[in-house]
């Protein structure tokens, strides 16, 4: 919807760039993961991650909430 409002010659430039957005996403986790493999062998380093992630989805939760 935001690419037709800027008008039909715009959303195949929208759309081209969702999917190189989004290539580029998913090659940088691939390659990532395998970057990270040796830190993420150890448990504590898996339990930073999930403090990280739960500490973001709280306050993102609490954003919304609070309709900040």
């Amino acid at each position: 919807s935001l690419a037709s409002a800027q008008g039909a010659s715009l959303q195949w430039w929208f759309g081209a760039g969702a999917m190189a957005a989004s290539v580029l996403w998913f090659c940088s986790l691939g390659f990532g993961a395998r970057f990270l493999r040796g830190f993420f062998a150890r448990p504590l380093s898996w339990r930073i991650l999930d403090g990280t992630i739960a500490v973001t989805m709280v306050a993102l939760g609490l954003g919304l909430i609070l309709g900040r």
